[in-house]
């Protein structure tokens, strides 16, 4: 079945990019990188590029169909293929033969295209709809299914209990001549097995037993004068638990009905890989004849009716001298020994006292099956049954971790566990690991490597993330419970990790920061109006600074830098409710930030590398009382974090000399009462907000109220929205940002490259965020004109000195004023190259020539703070020991700054 042009002209070069084919002329693409091996053997039809297949299947094996690698062509139908008076269906049509590979044939008018409508949410799709019968329908929806609740529906209220849906170019008649009758839950998969020659029907869910529809077909194969020998019943529901069970009950019914029947499986439980439907193997050419026979087997082994019987099926097929199993969720050894089959085999011939000259060879063979199904010997190793799912490896710690499903018998429920190598390798620690959880282990060593070389050989490998937010290398968001990649949202697998392309990803850490209600459909930003009322363009600004860290990283990558924003004001001005409500939209409630004066170094090192393309809020992290750490915190610390390098780096508990220094991934908010005094170097970094209560009204009162009211569920899936938009959002910020830096460095109020960089890259995502959030044009030229007023204040900050330090040189001019030049000793200047313009104070004989003449001075840890701010005299160098210049001193402990114009002063 070829595939239509239009989603094959978009397909070919996803395909060209990805695979980078050797050969791309003629009927087939050939020499393709292979995502599995990484060798240039991938393959697949030109025309119809349904199935991806690597050449070295032996070693490699790896097959994916164009509709699991390239979801987002096949998602949305009823935009692309548009529903005309001539063409009523021409979506539904689309969506079964592209996506469904299911051919036409015969099946028109077997359904029609349909809409459905959530009107909660304001959300539809079109749907392809079956009528049933019994008078009710079914229908799957097919446009973006993901968005709602249910990807299909039945008609409310209007039963098709025992019934079963067949093609309507197929008889009852025809399903009564049949040699077989396959039973799948899903239309699709009916539709698929008769495609592939199979007389099949759908019982629409594993739990509707098709009793009315068997009785017509029973009533059929009597009406005629020869009767028909009833066909035989296969029941092939979908592998997983509901399937499985449903089969063995369906079975089970047949036969007390008088029938005969048996089921099909794609795949035993005691195999790994991808469970698939029978849709889905159609797409991959799997369901010839011969592989029928295999699901059919696989059946078999599905309704074993006791661990012997199961047993004696797997040896029958594979032969193997002893093999681990597992029966009703337990699991099991089987082994046999060829010297007891010979002593069975002579045990029968001896019962039917017969030569062996006299047995002819098919009787000898069901003798020797015979002998072989007495001679297992099985014996349960584990209460339970335990399925290896995946590796996490944490190359950062050096640490990996084994998940593993572990289920048991009865109604107690399924149980994901974590193991450690040891635990894995060892049979004392497995056991004890394994009782933790519940389960008993009573097999050997051997059993467990066995096992194990089974369960262990492709497993995925899982990389935990040890913060929440984006990882540049994997290019993508992951928030918790949902992720974001190239625009689309995933949602964790049943292994609740992320399968992002070939990446397999999850969070390394229990605890989950946030909690997003994301509607695709619907962002709701009436929100606005309140914060342009309650804040103006001060609310813009902290907001366009959170939209602006979703893409922290980004922006580090291509300009190297990433700015931080302080709001600095008197309590009750706004800054809590104001931060707590922007949180809100990241999806984190009743949060605020945490205070690095109270946090120990290794929790500020943690918490400064718990997420990427977040904010780290700091909040009161400038009051002047003494720390009951070990060191307080600088600002100076934070530098490097601008450039997005590590902070605080920790050693590696391994023995040796490693050391573990995380970039920093996310955006600094620093919230406190008074501005940060800092160094030029730190102070051009920020980008500074004062909050007041000038602007404070009955109206903003109210507006702020009602912004503390709204529900984090209505909001939090902005985060999730701003993040799809990221390649959009990242081409309007290159669009605006140069222009934008260069007319803040044409300014004469602005001299600084950083600060027009920063503030350039504020107004940039200023005009990016009015993709998601509707700015009008005159909140974006007040906010815009805001920010470049901030540009021109912050200049003006970096270039004054700190209150404190100009008293503390004003009272150290007056005592150096009073000093006699020629003097041998008593000179405040201790430094030897003081005509070079050096100067060397020790605080504590300042303090104390200051108390004798009654000077007023700040106090010592002000001065600690302030004095490496110094500007005009540049601070050098703190707690330095140098030689006084004053006679018969010695060495001293001093401050060391340098005035230049001292210098220039003394050499003219």
């Amino acid at each position: 079945m070829s595939m239509r042009d239009d989603i094959r002209k978009e397909l070919l070069p996803k395909l060209k990019s990805d695979f980078q084919w050797k050969t791309d002329r003629g009927e087939w693409l050939r020499g393709g990188k292979c995502p599995d091996c990484g060798e240039k053997q991938v393959y697949t039809n030109a025309e119809s590029p349904w199935v991806l297949k690597c050449n070295r299947q032996e070693r490699c094996g790896y097959e994916e169909t164009v509709r699991d690698r390239y979801p987002d062509l096949f998602d949305t139908w009823s935009n692309r293929f548009k529903q005309t008076r001539e063409n009523p269906t021409a979506a539904a049509d689309a969506y079964l033969m592209d996506a469904r590979k299911l051919n036409l044939m015969g099946m028109r008018g077997a359904y029609s295209q349909e809409w459905f409508q959530d009107h909660k949410r304001n959300i539809g799709s079109a749907t392809v709809r079956f009528p049933l019968p019994g008078g009710s329908w079914w229908e799957r929806l097919i446009d973006q299914p993901g968005r709602f609740e249910k990807k299909a529906n039945f008609a409310y209220g209007k039963p098709y209990k025992g019934q079963a849906w067949q093609r309507p170019d197929v008889t009852i008649e025809d399903m009564a001549r049949a040699d077989s009758i396959w039973f799948a839950e899903g239309i699709f998969n009916a539709w698929a097995l008769e495609q592939a020659g199979q007389r099949a029907a759908s019982t629409m869910s594993c739990n509707n037993y098709p009793e009315e529809f068997l009785k017509q077909v029973a009533t059929a194969c009597a009406a005629t004068e020869t009767p028909f020998k009833r066909p035989k019943l296969i029941f092939a529901y979908d592998a997983g638990g509901a399937g499985t069970k449903a089969c063995r009950e369906h079975v089970g019914l047949a036969i007390k009905a008088g029938w005969d029947a048996g089921a099909a499986q794609p795949m035993g439980d005691d195999d790994f890989g991808k469970a698939r439907d029978w849709n889905d193997l159609l797409g991959l050419d799997r369901l010839t004849d011969a592989h029928r026979k295999d699901y059919l087997w696989y059946g078999d082994v599905l309704l074993a009716p006791s661990a012997q019987d199961k047993a004696y099926l797997l040896w029958d097929r594979h032969r193997w001298n002893s093999f681990n199993f597992t029966y009703n969720s337990r699991t099991y050894w089987c082994s046999i020994d060829a010297a007891t089959v010979q002593e069975k085999i002579e045990d029968y011939r001896q019962a039917k006292t017969r030569k062996l000259e006299d047995i002819d060879r098919e009787e000898e063979q069901a003798i020797r099956l015979a002998a072989s199904r007495e001679a297992l010997m099985i014996e349960e190793i584990a209460n339970c049954a335990f399925r290896v799912l995946y590796r996490q490896r944490d190359d950062a710690t050096d640490e990996t971790k084994f998940f593993l499903n572990i289920t048991f018998p009865g109604k107690r429920p399924p149980i994901k566990g974590d193991f450690t190598a040891p635990q894995l390798r060892k049979a004392s620690n497995f056991e004890d690991r394994l009782f933790a959880f519940g389960g008993v282990w009573t097999g050997s060593a051997f059993q467990l490597t066995r096992i194990l070389q089974h369960q262990t050989p492709d497993l995925p490998d899982v990389r935990p993330l040890g913060f929440t937010g984006y990882c540049r290398d994997a290019q993508a968001y992951v928030f918790g419970d949902i992720a974001v990649a190239n625009g689309r949202v995933y949602k964790p697998n049943d292994n609740e990790f992320f399968q992002i392309g070939k990446q397999a990803l999850k969070l390394g850490t229990s605890e989950r920061l946030l909690d997003i209600d994301y509607d695709a459909d619907q962002l709701d930003t009436s929100w606005l109006a309140d914060l342009w009322t309650a804040y103006g363009a001060k609310g813009v600004v902290c907001l366009t600074f959170y939209f602006a860290s979703l893409f922290a990283e980004q922006i580090r990558g291509e300009m190297k830098s990433f700015p931080f924003l302080e709001m600095h004001g008197l309590p009750g001005t706004g800054k809590t409710t104001l931060i707590e409500f922007l949180w809100k939209l990241m999806g984190r409630e009743n949060y605020e930030g945490f205070d690095p004066a109270k946090a120990t170094p290794a929790a500020m090192a943690r918490n400064l590398g718990k997420v990427g393309n977040l904010p780290v809020v700091l909040i009161e992290g400038d009051r002047r009382e003494e720390a009951s750490h070990a060191r307080k915190f600088e600002w100076e610390e934070l530098k490097t974090a601008y450039n997005g390098r590590t902070v605080r780096s920790r050693g590696v508990k391994n023995g040796g000399m490693e050391t573990f220094e995380p970039p920093f991934r996310g955006a600094i908010v620093i919230e406190q009462n008074e501005p940060v005094n800092a160094s030029r170097a730190v102070l051009e970094r920020i980008m500074s907000l004062g909050f007041d209560m000038s602007n404070f009204t009955p109206d903003s009162k109210v507006s702020a109220e009602r912004l503390e009211q709204w529900p984090v569920e209505k909001i939090s899936g902005f985060i999730v929205h701003a993040a799809r938009r990221e390649s959009d959002v990242m081409a309007r910020f290159r669009q605006a940002f140069a222009q934008y830096e260069q007319e803040l460095l044409d300014m004469p109020a602005i001299r600084t490259n950083r600060l027009a960089k920063t503030h350039g890259q504020l107004l940039a995502f200023l005009d990016a965020m009015r993709a998601i959030v509707p700015l009008d044009d005159n909140q974006q030229a007040e906010t815009a004109k805001f920010i470049v007023q901030m540009a021109a204040d912050r200049q003006l900050a970096v270039n004054s000195e700190d209150p404190i330090v100009t008293l503390f040189w004003t009272r150290f001019d007056y005592l150096e004023e009073n000093e006699a030049p020629s003097a041998l000793a008593g000179h405040i200047n201790h430094h030897r190259r003081w005509e070079d313009g050096m100067i060397a104070v020790r605080l504590n004989e300042m303090e104390a020539r200051c108390a004798e003449k009654r000077l007023e001075l700040p106090s010592h840890a002000e001065l600690i703070r302030a004095l490496k701010t110094s500007k005009q005299r540049r601070f050098v160098e703190q707690s330095a020991i140098i030689n006084s210049r004053n006679e018969g001193t010695g060495s001293v402990r001093c401050w060391i700054f340098h005035d230049a114009s001292r210098s220039t002063a003394k050499h003219a």
